[in-house]
């Protein structure tokens, strides 16, 4: 019965160096979110400036443009170093197989930037067909911030990262706006469905910042207040209420107005990125806090099982068994024999005390997990769309809320209908 204690001690205390090396895999990962988010924020910029170029004729942001690539380039190959250095110079987590093959998707995806760029220069595609080959781009980067954040096994990092994501997902329906509204001004073309769109992403931003803001803490929740009173959010208003006012045969010379619109949109989506600076200097120190509330955690486990001496009673199997038990449910009863494990009450209450963390742990995570989740379905099902429909990511999305609306009903639940049709 000994080795069966001595067992058991040997496993309580691998289970906290794994909670450890968990927290610490998952606080490279969110640097790498970081290096992520700097790109696609490059990435973003340039989408909204290549439309500029194209519809304009080339007469329009030329010399920008190519200004703008080499910062892409830039931060592209800064994130392809924390890619690798992060996921490829140590062993790959347990259940890492879904983050792995988005990483790799979006990086095909990258492979096509060059050609797009090419096209762009030569004119040989449309201001339309840019966009939304550089969405496509964006959507794959930001689809690796979603399984990062379903990936986590900490309550506390989980619902910061599911509070990062939806800011990303504001920010990156704000930078479709910026790329759309820039090329209604540069071509002069204001017609019923661009109108449409520009409203669709202007709707779509408020309801990401309304999920960030239900998982985001106090301090992110007042800086996200002070973005909605930036004067930046106020002069954008004022343009999305010309553009929708200006006829689509307009006859006015309005194309000058796209650098304008460029400007202040990407005044605010600056602000926005701020926000998402003090989001990632958030999570980094979140994960850095846990990590040391684990470690302490394992002295406190070592010291106590050091005083064990060698002739205490031994743990038995049975408890050992039931307190396990209790763990994988959920539910810990701290009662459970309490007359028997008197004499061994130290190892008793450090399962114990194991068990409720788990089950705290358990807890916290699913309702994060949910939301998460949810997003998955709603984007499979937009990816059915989009290749049986041949639609367009904002197409696809637009298409999901009508019908939700129609038929009163969450988009999660269109989602799950789309998806249930297709198997």
């Amino acid at each position: 019965m000994a080795h069966n204690n001595s067992l058991t001690k040997k496993f309580l205390l691998a289970a906290k160096y794994e909670e450890i090396h968990a927290l610490e895999q998952l606080q490279k990962s969110c640097y790498n979110l970081i290096k992520l988010g700097q790109f696609v924020h490059q990435l973003q910029k340039e989408r909204a400036m290549s439309n500029i170029y194209l519809a304009s004729n080339r007469t329009l942001f030329e010399q920008q443009l190519q200004q703008q690539i080499k910062h892409s380039n830039v931060l592209q190959q800064a994130l392809f170093e924390s890619l690798a250095q992060t996921y490829l110079c140590t062993k790959p987590g347990v259940g890492n197989s879904r983050l792995y093959n988005l990483i790799t998707i979006s990086l095909q995806s990258l492979d096509t930037l060059y050609s797009l760029r090419e096209k762009v220069a030569k004119q040989a595609l449309s201001a339309s067909q840019a966009t939304q080959s550089f969405t496509q781009i964006i959507t794959s980067l930001l689809n690796v911030f979603l399984e990062t954040a379903d990936g986590a096994s900490d309550p506390v990092i989980t619902r910061l990262l599911v509070a990062y994501f939806n800011f990303m997902q504001g920010k990156e329906y704000a930078g479709q706006e910026r790329a759309y509204g820039a090329m209604a001004f540069a071509s002069n073309k204001f017609d019923t469905e661009q109108k449409a769109l520009l409203s669709h992403f202007q709707h779509n931003q408020q309801t990401s910042f309304e999920f960030f803001s239900q998982y985001a803490d106090e301090q992110l929740t007042a800086s996200y207040k002070l973005l909605l009173q930036d004067e930046s959010n106020q002069e954008i208003d004022k343009l999305r209420t010309m553009l929708q006012q200006l006829a689509p045969n307009n006859n006015q010379e309005v194309s000058q107005l796209s650098e304008v619109w460029f400007d202040v949109a990407t005044a605010r989506i600056d602000v926005m990125h701020q926000i998402e600076q003090q989001i990632s200097k958030r999570l980094i120190a979140a994960a850095k806090e846990q990590i040391i509330a684990a470690k302490q955690s394992l002295d406190t486990h070592q010291g106590t099982l050091a005083i064990l001496t060698k002739d205490s009673p031994d743990f038995s199997i049975a408890t050992t068994a039931t307190l396990l038990s209790a763990e994988l449910n959920g539910y810990a009863n701290t009662n459970i024999a309490a007359e028997k494990l008197a004499a061994n009450k130290t190892m008793y209450d450090l399962i114990a005390e194991q068990s409720q963390h788990i089950k705290q742990i358990n807890n916290a995570l699913s309702e994060a997990r949910k939301v998460i989740n949810e997003q998955k379905i709603i984007n499979q099902a937009k990816f059915i769309l989009i290749e049986q429909l041949k639609l367009t990511e904002a197409q696809a999305h637009k298409k999901l809320q009508k019908q939700a609306m129609d038929n009163h009903i969450s988009l999660h639940k269109v989602a799950e209908q789309i998806i249930t049709l297709v198997d």
